[in-house]
């Protein structure tokens, strides 16, 4: 893995987060935020081609809004690191 050119930026943290990574060690604040942001970068991209996916079976087939459907949509939301906030409502991003 080739590494990105760096910015220096300056972020508040919550304290009780940079206790617990400075108390595990092993590497350093900048690294684990850098990791968390890619993480979520990467969560961000599988949830919106789950939402193009889920358009495109809409667009083929109609609205996929049975209650069988919400569920495997929910399930699929959860696989993908989605947020399933009630029965038919799913949010993305």
């Amino acid at each position: 893995m080739t590494t990105s050119p760096k910015r220096k930026v300056s972020v508040t943290l919550d304290a009780d987060l940079v206790a617990a990574l400075e108390a595990e060690g092993g590497t350093t604040l900048s690294a684990e935020v850098n990791a968390a942001l890619r993480a979520e970068f990467a969560r961000r991209k599988r949830q919106q081609a789950l939402a193009e996916l889920l358009d495109h079976l809409a667009d083929d087939r109609g609205k996929l809004d049975t209650p069988e459907d919400e569920a495997e949509i929910a399930r699929y939301m959860r696989l993908l690191g989605g947020v399933v906030d009630e029965p038919g409502e799913l949010r993305v991003g």
